[in-house]
């Protein structure tokens, strides 16, 4: 076997070897095998607007035949490269006018938290580094990613993560309020105990905190109420840093362009991929704020360069990619698109709720989970859906969807029926009443 697989155990590869893809058109994918899948989870979050788009293929081919290839490095780019990045600022919040452009997600979180170095290097504070994740955060799967990552499985091995990346509580109030506490009160004990850890450490030494405004791939988890709120008065009382993860939620996976629109983030730095080419190439962009911007500039001008940079790093043909990609959304009406969606899908996911598998069900736009009150059954019902031609995702006990914003309504219910009859299947009520017994 040649391949090494990201995230397999190359053993169990070996006796059981991943389902090959080989073809895909709208929201379906087909294997070599001949079966066709409904894909709930975009690929990874990402083929926002499904597979085969005839628009962005005909955008990679006229660039392809225009200008295959140039880099940005010492003097020189792209006009492809230069109309993305004003694209971007002219759709990014707050003052966020400036984006430095990568290949992936875990490369925009690397330079974000090598710019946080260089910031505060530039600031005159070099002692100021440490940098606060959170619980059950994904933020990639390189080092300085990896290590801010909050799963296991990213350090075990790896030797991860650095001493200089902190940890504090997820906000996940289904799983981790205290009996009685409101949403408000969950939002500020989070708060509280992040003031904590950045007063222990000292203020002196923490440069940033990264988070998603809502966590992905860490179970699906929005913000309660007032978060996001008390978590930013904390930042800026001790002068950390916000850099917000919005590689999953950025360009309308919530119902907003950004989440960080969403729920009132004013965020320092800002990591974006995925849906910014439909994952039709890889591109990736760090977007930073004017303030960041200037201190930067100030310590690159001393020493004669910013000296980062990615080979492949605002390719053009990413970039025309991404620019219509982003033409696609606006004629869209992308935000209004995801909320209707996102409302019917809510609707037809609610009556598993009265299901007794589940203990919770979560949807902002087209991100939903389905959490079920044991792993293990989420387990055997995901196992169901791809055995149906549905393919979702299991984080521990929850079931995550997040479907092309292509689908359709007819598709959702598709979506829904199936997930709900694989459920029915392998913890339907008489099973769970005998397991009861």
């Amino acid at each position: 076997m040649a391949q090494v697989y990201p995230f397999t155990d190359p053993k169990q590869a070996e006796e059981k070897p991943p389902t090959v893809m080989v073809s895909g058109h709208g929201c379906f994918v087909t294997s070599d095998q001949g079966k066709t899948y409904l894909d709930g989870v975009a690929g990874l979050w990402c083929a926002s607007l499904g597979f085969s788009n005839e628009r962005l293929i005909a955008a990679a081919d006229a660039q392809m035949k225009t200008l295959p290839y140039y880099h940005s490095f010492m003097g020189r780019t792209t006009d492809r490269t230069n109309e993305l990045a004003a694209k971007l600022a002219s759709l990014l919040p707050g003052d966020l006018n400036h984006v430095f452009f990568g290949c992936s997600g875990s490369d925009a979180v690397e330079t974000a938290a090598k710019i946080v170095r260089f910031y505060w290097n530039a600031k005159g504070k070099p002692e100021k580094k440490h940098i606060i994740a959170r619980e059950a955060a994904y933020h990639g799967s390189a080092s300085t990613s990896a290590g801010l990552t909050g799963m296991d499985y990213c350090h075990t091995g790896f030797d991860l993560p650095a001493p200089d990346i902190l940890r504090t509580g997820r906000p996940h109030y289904y799983s981790d309020a205290k009996p009685g506490e409101s949403e408000l009160d969950f939002s500020k004990r989070r708060a509280a105990q992040l003031e904590d850890l950045i007063l222990e450490i000292g203020p002196e030494r923490v440069g940033a905190f990264i988070g998603e405004p809502v966590i992905g791939s860490g179970g699906v988890i929005p913000p309660p109420e007032g978060y996001w709120a008390e978590i930013q008065a904390v930042l800026k009382r001790h002068g950390v840093l916000l850099i917000a993860d919005e590689i999953i939620t950025g360009f309308g996976r919530t119902g907003a362009w950004f989440a960080s629109q969403r729920y009132g983030l004013q965020p320092d730095l800002m990591t974006m991929a995925k849906q910014l080419t439909s994952a039709y190439f890889p591109v990736s962009a760090v977007a930073i704020s004017d303030g960041v911007r200037a201190g930067l500039a100030n310590l690159a001008s001393e020493l004669g360069t910013f000296g980062h940079g990615f080979t492949y790093g605002g390719h053009p043909v990413g970039c025309a990619v991404a620019l219509e990609t982003l033409a696609i959304y606006e004629e869209m009406d992308l935000p209004r698109h995801v909320q209707r969606l996102g409302a019917y899908l809510e609707e037809r996911l609610a009556p598993l709720s009265n299901h007794p598998a589940i203990g919770d069900i979560r949807v902002m736009g087209l991100m939903g989970g389905v959490q079920f009150h044991e792993a293990e059954v989420a387990k055997a019902a995901l196992e169901a859906c791809e055995e149906r031609g549905l393919l979702l995702r299991r984080i521990d006990g929850t079931i995550a969807i997040s479907p092309p914003y292509v689908i359709t309504e007819a598709e959702l219910d598709q979506l829904v029926d199936l997930l709900t009859e694989s459920l029915q299947a392998v913890a339907g009520e008489r099973h769970l009443e005998a397991r009861r017994a």
